[in-house]
């Protein structure tokens, strides 16, 4: 299963990525987070694992990402690219802890280096030619907004996890979340965040999970401290395993 996370910026997409991965790897899962945010460097540390090569350093940087995204437009790329297993992924741009790794695209790293497009192309690739097994999973954590949709990464997942917050403009993507969604033809399972008793209520949309406001999080995140799932996230993964 290839399950892409979306949603708002600072609404919880890595959280949820990393409790979401902990979870399905302590219940005997292979998991594979692929971090295609180019500005978010925290899934690292929400996993307490090292931060090593990117795909795109491995490849030799985003110079030669650029020359592969020609390639493709002129119908010379090696299509074979990353026809890869998860066991056939190179060992030193995978950050591992058990049963569970981290996989990162790239980052934006200097002013005026240009832009992330290239790492767009090598996350689109990846989801593209990578095969799984069974008890296999990816998670895909993107960056903020829908850019990964006109990317085209959601043509190569089985379901999309929208993550909202409480406030009008997080709903209002929701909501085109779910159209885009349903245009692919993709399963959108809607999944609030951080909310405050009676919220659901006033909500114009009806949520499939509801994980309350934690303020231990966010005290975690700053004394640097793993992040560990909690219960609604078992609830989310009944829904996605009996997913069609």
């Amino acid at each position: 299963m290839k399950i892409l996370i979306s949603g708002k910026g600072g609404c919880g997409k890595s959280t949820i990525s990393a409790m979401l991965g902990k979870h399905l790897a302590e219940n005997g899962y292979r998991v594979l987070i692929i971090d295609a945010d180019e500005s978010n460097p925290g899934l690292y540390g929400m996993l307490g694992l090292r931060k090593v090569k990117t795909l795109a350093e491995h490849l030799g940087g985003k110079k030669r990402a650029r020359v592969l995204m020609a390639a493709e437009g002129e119908g010379e790329l090696d299509e074979e690219l990353f026809n890869w297993t998860l066991d056939d992924i190179p060992a030193e741009i995978l950050a591992r802890k058990g049963n569970l790794a981290v996989l990162t695209i790239g980052k934006i790293e200097e002013a005026g280096e240009g832009c992330a497009c290239p790492y767009g192309f090598l996350a689109r690739k990846l989801l593209e030619g990578i095969k799984l097994g069974e008890m296999e999973v990816i998670i895909v954590d993107t960056e903020a907004g829908i850019e990964h949709f006109g990317r085209g990464l959601d043509k190569y997942v089985d379901i999309v996890i929208d993550v909202a917050e409480p406030s009008a403009e997080s709903i209002e993507l929701s909501r085109k979340i779910g159209g885009l969604s349903k245009k692919l033809g993709l399963r959108h399972i809607l999944v609030l965040n951080k909310a405050l008793p009676g919220i659901r209520e006033k909500l114009p949309l009806e949520p499939n999970v509801v994980i309350p406001f934690n303020q231990g999080l966010i005290l975690g995140s700053l004394e640097g401290r793993e992040v560990m799932p909690v219960q609604q996230i078992e609830n989310l993964w009944e829904l996605l395993a009996g997913c069609p």
